[in-house]
């Protein structure tokens, strides 16, 4: 399933990093019932519960009763009942049932020149998988990249990947990890025109 590594975790040895895989597709339209893509996490940063179990959420979406959806052992965003605002997941965090995964749509922009201060996205999460801070929040970083002192630049009260301040490497976010400061989300970059 690609590249893993060992977590700070104690309750969990390693995981999937979730690193995007080159299917030629960099995002899906309508319902995303045809993704099959590796992410694991939903939009808010909560791993995905596998589709094959029951615990902490019982459920009806089983590959028995959704076949052909891309269901199976593993904890993988998908659509498989039509859920308007395309794939998600059951998730292992027990006051949450499920959630959308964030899957990029298709809305003309699959990838983000320059510095991504454009950037208008629902991405939550760092390119290492670390659940981004809101911005209108002072913890655990504090910080000046507020609404105020950065208007027009796609910051509010929302945790979503922006690039207020022009950082060289495009959209990026605070992160919930009180010893992880920020990082750099890892949207989609354009191929350089010739």
């Amino acid at each position: 399933d690609g590249a893993w590594c060992y977590t700070t975790n104690p309750d969990q040895r390693w995981d999937y990093c979730g690193v995007p895989k080159c299917t030629g597709t960099t995002c899906w339209s309508g319902l995303q019932k045809d993704y099959r893509g590796p992410l694991q996490t939903t939009a808010s940063g909560k791993k995905c519960q596998k589709w094959t179990e029951q615990y902490p959420h019982s459920h009806s979406r089983t590959e028995a009763n959704y076949p052909n959806t891309g269901l199976g052992d593993h904890n993988r965003c998908r659509n498989p009942d039509n859920e308007p605002d395309g794939a998600w997941c059951y998730t292992t965090n027990p006051d949450q049932r499920w959630d959308y995964c964030g899957v990029p749509k298709c809305t003309g922009a699959t990838c983000w020149s320059g510095l991504q201060k454009d950037y208008r996205g629902p991405l939550q999460t760092t390119a290492s998988g670390k659940k981004c801070q809101k911005w209108t929040e002072q913890y655990p970083h504090s910080h000046s990249r507020t609404e105020a002192n950065y208007p027009n630049t796609g910051l509010g009260d929302h945790n979503r990947c922006r690039n207020p301040d022009n950082e060289p490497d495009g959209a990026w976010c605070y992160t919930t990890d009180s010893n992880t400061r920020w990082e750099y989300c890892g949207v989609p970059k354009c191929a350089p025109s010739e």
